[in-house]
């Protein structure tokens, strides 16, 4: 009986953690580019099951064995593309396909994401939604001849504005209203973004399981291309989260009933021998 108290509490924990996982979907099912969570279970090591030891003639029989339960082996992000959801503003940016923007963090290093709700700052630097920087290639030293309500971000990253015909731009060599090439906006991928680490905010760290990031060009070499006044939307199922909360649910439900006829069992033996 205590061994199925043990399996039993396998059982609850693991999934109790399910459906927190699930719990944790649907609270960012309108989360900007949320990738769902996905679990694995896995089968505990049996342990050999105590015997008589009496005499066997021949080969010895393959001794009786019992699971000792299950534990939750893992949490994967799902990668399916997601649907973008047109907004119109200009400094909303998706990627379709694969690649992250990189972002600038208050110490100086670098985390990455694939939420796009951008915005300008005080300075005129384009951030996200918590201040952090965009990392940007920029040809100019600053941005302060163009009118950035024009700004434009090309499939391949390319971002251009209008210049102001008031700004007095002749340092620059502007022509007033032509189109000025600012940077561009690079991408970056990794060889397995299942091993990258989730901080908040949206972003994503590198790890030694996920590779260094590769940096390269929207369009082309595999990454995805830029879609200005879009954003992506999360790829949470609701149909299959509903599913998975139903399953943990019944299945949290019979470990719990197992664990109380177990109890009720070991009480039972407990009475008898007294």
């Amino acid at each position: 009986m205590l061994k199925s108290l043990a399996n039993s509490w396998t059982g609850l924990r693991a999934h109790q953690q399910m459906l927190d996982i699930a719990a944790h979907n649907l609270a960012n099912v309108n989360t900007v580019a949320y990738k769902e969570k996905r679990v694995s279970f896995a089968d505990l090591p049996a342990r050999n099951l105590a015997e008589r030891r009496l005499p066997v003639a021949g080969e010895p029989p393959t001794p009786a064995r019992s699971g000792r339960g299950v534990v939750l082996s893992s949490v994967t992000s799902s990668y399916e593309e997601a649907p973008l959801d047109f907004t119109g503003n200009n400094f909303d940016l998706a990627v379709a396909g694969e690649g992250y923007f990189r972002v600038i963090m208050p110490d100086g290093s670098y985390a990455y994401t694939r939420a796009g709700n951008f915005t300008l700052d005080a300075e005129g630097n384009i951030v996200t939604a918590n201040g952090r920087p965009l990392d940007l290639h920029l040809t100019v030293d600053n941005w302060s001849g163009v009118d950035l309500s024009t700004l434009e971000i090309t499939p391949g990253g390319e971002i251009y504005a209008r210049s102001m015909e008031e700004a007095g731009l002749p340092e620059a060599g502007y022509s007033p209203h032509a189109a000025v090439k600012l940077g561009e906006v690079p991408l970056y991928r990794f060889v397995n973004p299942q091993g990258l680490s989730y901080i908040g905010d949206n972003l994503v760290l590198p790890s030694a399981a996920s590779g260094p990031p590769l940096e390269g060009r929207a369009g082309e070499e595999g990454f995805g291309e830029i879609r200005q006044g879009f954003l992506e939307k999360a790829n949470v199922d609701l149909g299959r989260q509903m599913v998975m909360l139903i399953r943990g649910q019944r299945a949290l439900q019979a470990s719990a009933r197992t664990a109380v006829t177990a109890d009720e069992l070991w009480a039972l033996t407990l009475n008898v021998q007294s």
